[in-house]
């Protein structure tokens, strides 16, 4: 499967995957909680429910940020295979 597929779709198992929204275009994103990959002292900023709570995740080059609501991505696809 490579053709752009809607969201809802998409694994949701912290498979990183493509994501597309309108306004900002492709994004590098998977479906996880912050638990998952915060440090404690990151952790500890946030309360236990926000926490564990799962959803889309973005990477960037400065840090990740949670996709919730309107931002949400509406279509996803693999990630493309590797060069050879």
């Amino acid at each position: 499967m490579s053709e752009w597929q809607p969201i809802k779709m998409a694994p949701k198992d912290g498979t990183e995957v493509l994501g597309w929204r309108e306004d900002c275009g492709i994004i590098l994103m998977r479906y996880t909680a912050p638990i998952d990959f915060l440090t404690d002292a990151e952790l500890e900023e946030l309360d236990e429910e926000s926490a564990e709570a799962y959803d889309w995740f973005a990477a960037d080059f400065i840090e990740g940020c949670r996709m919730e609501g309107s931002e949400t991505p509406t279509l996803w696809r693999p990630m493309p295979e590797p060069p050879k």
